[in-house]
């Protein structure tokens, strides 16, 4: 068997499409056996609400409110560059959404976009020093971004405390113009946070994002649509519960 067939199966056979019909075979067979006797739309339940909730269509209709909110991504000169950090696991290692982000606010100062990069949030508690090689510093030193261009912000611990640990710092620095880095999901909320401490704020999208567009039918049902799902709905709380505290 050659590898593309073999990776075409894996999908397939691993996917939420092929998992739905396996539940839904059971049903049927014992239906005719006449073992169970629930209403017909019952069996339907799982495996329909399943695909829909895998479908790339719902993970985009689902979604689409929150793109047309997101701030234009751009490139502009600033006094500092502000990245989000989104986590440290225990052993130091970012996790792979401040990597990606790291490397965007890193990229950003090697085109000399700002002369300096800010980390939010980088840091926190039972990581224990040296901060030298944790989180998002650690994938900027190894950008080759010299240790005096980081500072890294250790007391916030979500959104809303970025905004302000980073204010004072900015303001400590009279920093007023930034770049201001973190996942398109992410920057409506970050960035009004931001704007709320009079900072003239240029969002910039870590993600590269691309038409997204299954070329194959199976790929139109994926595991992964149900963690973008829970990213998406994660936001949309945050966002609600910052309006309604006044937060944004």
């Amino acid at each position: 068997m050659n590898q593309q067939l073999k990776s075409v199966l894996e999908e397939v056979i691993f996917g939420p499409l092929f998992f739905s019909i396996l539940i839904f075979i059971p049903y049927i067979f014992l239906r005719k056996q006449k073992q169970i006797s629930d209403p017909r739309w019952w069996g339907l339940t799982m495996p329909l609400l399943l695909l829909i909730f895998s479908s790339d269509l719902f993970y985009q209709v689902f979604s689409a409110p929150l793109k047309w909110i997101t701030p234009v991504s751009e490139k502009k000169k600033a006094e500092a560059i502000i990245v989000a950090s989104a986590g440290v696991h225990p052993s130091g290692a970012p996790t792979h959404s401040s990597a990606i982000r790291a490397h965007a606010a890193g990229l950003l100062y090697l085109e000399d976009w700002a002369p300096e990069i800010l980390v939010a949030g980088g840091v926190m508690e039972p990581y224990d020093p040296p901060l030298e090689i944790k989180g998002i510093r650690l994938v900027l030193r190894g950008m080759g971004i010299p240790d005096k261009a980081i500072l890294v912000e250790t007391k916030s611990k979500n959104t809303h405390e970025n905004g302000f640990a980073i204010s004072e710092i900015l303001s400590e620095k009279n920093i007023k113009r930034v770049l201001v880095v973190s996942h398109d999901y992410h920057l409506f909320r970050l960035v009004s946070v931001l704007q709320r401490y009079n900072l003239e704020v240029i969002p910039f999208k870590a993600n590269r994002t691309y038409p997204h567009e299954p070329n194959d039918w199976w790929h139109q049902f994926e595991w992964e649509n149900f963690n973008r799902l829970k990213t998406v709905a994660h936001e949309y709380v945050g966002i609600l519960i910052y309006k309604l505290t006044n937060k944004i």
